[in-house]
């Protein structure tokens, strides 16, 4: 079986999964092309370009070679990263539906709020009308997007819920915390529709003040929220450094207890959540964050609704007792299930059995 993906940059999210699916028995080649190596903005937050073990790579083809790619692999399945998402993508997407190849589409739910949303959800009424048909089925990110593409008229059967698959190192043992600390950790753009300033306001505001927050990384609000942190009870609680390199990131999940991911608008996934869960973190996040559909609720996390009032601060007041949760072991353990690079590559060989092979659609990983 050969595996081709379509994807704007060689995304480290990618890594750990495509190299899984590259040892799956059944596997004989996967192939990643891409229109960019990375991006500025992927740079800015400390990745660099990923290598991917056992995975072919190109980068920036041209039309021939996009044509060529589906010449000489005409019984492949392909992944899109998107519907006519970039110059690149888009092209495949039409050599492939002219050549009826087998395709899917990774997608993420669109952001349907406001004039913008409308329009939105008017192009991809046009989509629909044009390129479905040539899509065999959707690998669909968290509960939102489940919904989108079921929402346009796709079959229901043929979309899958999909997560952003990563295995990360574990250390042995996590250094001992101050007594009756609540160590917390967020990693991401310091901006409005990261939800991280009204998270730190409504923490500032909880009863139980034994926690500490380490915030890594920057954005427009950076300095508004320093500034609310230094006047706020948060002094000397909430930390602020800067962006890490994603390896030097990783192995900061040790020290903490809980990762948030608080998201007010859209947030496809939220890989942040999947990689403190493999490390045993519990995770308190928003409802728009597709990782959501992962958490169980006092058990390992809680989420919360910013639409709802008062309910991050109650959601926050849990995270605070601690109360009733499973031990990081069982966390790390559930999410290796779940969650993992490996877990992915099962689940994805699962979803074309059941596309290809007239196999029953498999059950959700995390759910």
């Amino acid at each position: 079986m050969t595996l081709i993906f379509w994807q704007g940059i060689i995304s480290i999210h990618q890594k750990t999964f495509l190299e899984a699916l590259a040892k799956q028995p059944e596997v004989q080649k996967v192939l990643m092309v891409v229109e960019n190596e990375i991006t500025p903005y992927r740079k800015n937050m400390g990745w660099e370009v990923p290598k991917i073990e056992g995975v072919s790579i190109t980068v920036s083809p041209s039309k021939q070679e996009i044509c060529e790619i589906f010449d000489a692999n005409k019984d492949a399945v392909h992944i899109l990263g998107g519907i006519r998402v970039g110059q690149m993508m888009t092209m495949a997407l039409e050599e492939g539906a002219k050549r009826k190849a087998r395709m899917g589409s990774l997608s993420e739910p669109y952001e349907r709020s406001g004039i913008k949303g409308k329009l939105r959800d008017l192009k991809y009424q046009y989509l629909r009308l044009f390129y479905f048909r040539h899509i065999d089925f959707f690998l669909a990110v968290g509960r939102e997007g489940v919904a989108t593409y079921t929402r346009l008229g796709f079959r229901a059967d043929r979309v899958f819920p999909w997560a952003y698959f990563v295995s990360v190192p574990v250390p042995a043992a996590k250094p001992a915390p101050p007594a009756g600390t609540t160590r917390i950790i967020y990693a991401g753009r310091i901006e409005e529709g990261k939800g991280i300033s009204r998270f730190v306001a409504e923490l500032a505001s909880a009863q139980n003040g034994a926690y500490s927050l380490d915030i890594y990384g920057s954005g427009p609000d950076e300095a508004a929220l320093k500034q609310f942190v230094a006047q706020s009870s948060a002094a000397g609680k909430v930390n602020f450094f800067p962006f890490l390199p994603y390896n030097e990131l990783i192995q900061q999940y040790a020290r903490y207890d809980w990762v948030v991911l608080p998201s007010v608008k859209k947030d496809g996934w939220g890989v942040i959540v999947s990689e403190g869960l493999l490390n045993g973190l519990k995770a308190i996040c928003s409802n728009k964050c597709g990782v959501s559909w992962a958490i169980k609720e006092k058990y390992n996390g809680v989420t919360f609704d910013w639409c709802e009032q008062g309910s991050c601060s109650k959601a926050i007041d849990i995270m605070l007792a601690g109360n009733g949760f499973a031990d990081p072991e069982t966390i790390k353990e559930l999410a290796g299930r779940s969650l993992s690079g490996e877990a992915g590559a099962l689940y994805y060989l699962q979803i074309l059995d059941s596309v290809y092979n007239g196999k029953s659609k498999p059950e959700i990983p995390w759910a």
